[in-house]
C-alpha cells in the first residue's frame, strides 16, 4: 500500500513560532543563543551533516511525504529502523530522547503547542498458552527541550502483526486530541489520545487518518479513507470518512457526493486549517483511460473545488505552506490556492511569459521551494513570482533554521542520506 501523502500533521504558523523557541539552540553551541532565523528562509549554505546515511538506515528515497522526519526549532527528530533520532544541525545525535526498549517506533514524529514532541510506537502483547501474542500500539510524547519521555498512551489493536511491518501515523492535533494510525498493506485502525489525560478516547478500525482540520472554535474532523480489512487501499475500492475527533464518530454528512465516491489509492493532505486535499483514482480508471481525481473539502467533507487533472494516473502532490497558500505540482505543472477557500492563485507554466513549472519540494511561510534545469529557486506562494533564483539548495523539510534536502550520494541507505541545510538568509 502506498504511504505517500499521510500526513501529514502540520502545525499552524502561530503553533511554530512557539515550537522554534521550545526547541532551539543546539546542545553543542554551549548555551549560545540560537542562530538567526528566517521566516521564510530564501537562502541556504552548503550542507554541514546529514540524515538516513549508512549501511544502518531503514529509510530509502527522499520522497518528501514519507520522509519519517520532523523540524523542530534547529534539531532535527526523526524514526529510523524502529529507532527514535533527536540530530542537530551537524547530524551529530543529541542525548536523551529514547522510546522503551520494546517499542519499535515509526513515522514522521509531529511538535505540539506544549513544546512536546509525537511519536507512534508499537510492541507485542506476549502471547500465553492458546492465546496468541498480540499487537499493543502507543502514542509516546517526548519533551522537545530534554528529550525526555512525558508519557505514552497505549492500546491493544484488534488485529496483530510484527512491529516492523507496521506504519504509524500522527495525523495531527486538534481540539486537544492527537491522532494516530497504525496500519499494514491489509489493516488499518485509527485512535483518537487525550492530550490532556492521556487516555485513549477512541479507535476505528479499517480507518486510516491522513489529516485533522479544526471545526469551529472547540471541535475538530479527523479525515481518513475506509477500507475493507484484508484489502490493500492501493488497489481496493475505498471512500473519504470523517469522524469526530473529539469522540470518533462518524459525521454521516461528509463529503455528500464525495462520501459515496468509490477512489483507489486514495490520499488526504492538509490544505489550511480547515481545508484539505482528497486525491486518488476514479473507478473509472482504465489503462487506456486513466482518470485521477483532485478535489479541495472543508472540515465537514464538502467539496470547496474540484480540479481538472487531465488524463493521468497520479494527481498533483499538494503541500500547505502552513501560512495562507497551498501549492500543487506535477510532472508539468504547479499551481496554488487559497488556503481557506482554494480561490486559484496562479499556476505554471506560463507561455506567454517564457516561465517553466518547476519541480516543487515543499512550501512554508509563503515562500515555495523547487527545482527547474537553472538549478534550485524560490518562488512567492502567493503570486508565483521568482524569490530568489540562488538559494543554494531546495529542501523537502524547511523551518526558519534549517532545511533537510535531497540526498548527498547514492540511496539512503545505502551510503547516502538526506543532507542538512542550514538557512542563511
Amino acid at each position: 500500500m502506498s504511504l505517500r501523502r499521510r500526513l501529514l500533521a502540520t502545525v499552524a504558523g502561530t503553533l511554530v513560532a512557539a515550537l522554534l523557541l521550545a526547541g532551539c539552540g543546539d546542545p553543542d553551541a554551549g548555551g549560545s543563543a540560537p542562530p538567526p532565523a528566517f521566516d521564510p528562509p530564501l537562502g541556504f549554505a552548503a550542507p554541514t551533516g546529514t540524515l538516513f546515511g549508512g549501511s544502518g538506515s531503514r529509510v530509502f528515497g527522499r520522497d518528501a511525504d514519507d520522509l519519517p522526519a520532523a523540524l523542530v526549532g534547529t534539531t532535527i527528530w526523526a524514526t529510523d529502523g524502529g529507532r527514535l533520532v533527536h540530530v542537530d544541525s551537524t547530524g551529530a545525535a543529541i542525548p536523551g530522547p529514547a522510546a522503551p526498549p520494546d517499542r519499535f517506533v515509526a513515522g514522521r514524529p509531529v511538535a505540539t503547542a506544549d513544546g512536546a514532541v509525537l511519536v507512534g510506537g508499537a510492541s507485542v502483547v506476549p502471547g500465553s498458552g492458546t492465546t496468541p501474542p498480540g499487537l499493543s500500539v502507543d502514542l509516546l510524547a517526548f519533551d522537545a527541550g530534554t528529550g525526555a519521555l512525558r508519557w505514552n498512551a497505549a492500546t491493544v489493536l484488534p488485529w496483530t502483526e510484527r512491529p516492523p511491518a507496521v506504519a504509524m501515523t500522527v495525523a495531527g492535533v486538534v481540539a486537544g486530541v492527537a491522532v494516530l494510525t497504525a496500519s499494514t498493506d491489509a489493516q488499518r485502525t485509527a485512535l483518537g489520545i487525550d492530550l490532556t489525560t492521556q487516555r485513549v478516547l477512541w479507535s476505528a478500525d479499517g480507518v486510516a487518518v491522513d489529516a485533522v482540520l479544526a471545526d469551529g472554535p472547540a471541535g475538530g474532523t479527523a479525515l481518513g479513507v475506509a477500507t475493507a480489512p484484508g484489502a490493500s487501499r492501493a488497489y481496493a475500492e475505498s471512500r473519504v470518512v470523517a469522524l469526530d475527533a473529539v469522540t470518533g464518530l462518524r459525521r454521516p454528512d461528509v463529503a455528500g457526493g464525495l462520501g459515496r465516491q468509490v477512489l483507489r489509492a486514495p490520499e488526504i493532505t492538509p490544505a489550511g486549517p480547515g481545508l484539505a486535499v482528497v486525491s486518488g483514482r476514479t473507478a473509472a480508471t482504465t489503462l487506456a483511460a486513466p482518470s485521477a481525481s483532485l478535489r479541495f473539502v472543508d472540515a465537514r467533507g464538502a467539496q470547496v473545488r474540484t480540479v481538472d487533472v487531465g488524463s493521468s494516473y497520479t494527481p498533483p502532490r499538494c503541500v500547505w505552506d502552513e501560512a495562507a497558500t497551498t501549492v500543487c505540482g506535477g510532472d508539468t505543472r504547479v499551481f496554488a490556492v487559497d488556503a481557506t477557500t482554494a480561490a486559484p492563485l496562479w499556476e505554471l507554466p506560463d507561455a506567454g511569459a517564457n516561465r517553466v513549472a518547476p519541480r516543487l519540494t515543499t512550501a512554508w511561510h509563503g515562500a515555495v521551494y523547487g527545482t527547474t534545469v537553472n538549478g534550485p529557486v524560490v518562488l512567492d506562494a502567493r503570486t508565483g513570482a521568482d524569490r530568489d533564483t540562488r538559494p543554494g539548495a531546495a529542501p523537502v523539510l524547511v523551518n526558519a533554521y534549517l532545511g533537510l534536502g535531497a540526498e548527498a550520494s547514492g540511496v539512503a541507505g545505502f551510503g547516502g542520506g538526506a543532507t542538512i541545510v542550514p538557512a542563511v538568509r
